[in-house]
């Protein structure tokens, strides 16, 4: 049996089953054949109300459902992101480029100087993808 540290009424630590902490955690009342004859599983994230479109989101179906049809991501989903887009940007600033990236530029000033000798607006395509 695994057994759950917590605190009683008085501040004191006791040591409880751990289908009674998570009972207790979700507001449930187990009788004396539930703790005998039965498992006790509960949700691994707890309920919250979108601030999004104000929905309740109790479990992960309703949490992925949510956000497919709003079309958000969690933050936990992003880890790492923000960390390799800031080396990237730092590698594009920095001028440490692939052969592709810089010929893509090359066709860029290219394009822009046909253009600028046309008179007509200059693109700037590769910039606006690759930098924020």
């Amino acid at each position: 049996m695994r057994w759950r540290q917590t605190r009683d009424e008085n501040g004191n630590s006791v040591f409880i089953p751990m289908d009674e902490a998570a009972a207790k955690h979700d507001g449930v009342t187990l009788s004396e054949s539930d703790r005998e004859h039965s498992h006790f599983v509960h949700g691994d994230i707890a309920a919250f109300v979108s601030p999004v479109d104000g929905t309740v989101i109790s479990d992960r179906k309703q949490l992925d459902e949510h956000n497919r049809r709003n079309n958000v991501v969690n933050a936990s989903e992003m880890k790492g992101h923000w960390e390799r887009a800031a080396k990237e940007r730092e590698r594009i600033a920095s001028g440490n480029l692939t052969r592709g990236e810089r010929h893509e530029i090359r066709r860029e000033i290219y394009e822009n100087t046909v253009r600028a000798e046309r008179g007509l607006p200059l693109n700037s395509r590769w910039r606006e993808r690759n930098l924020p």
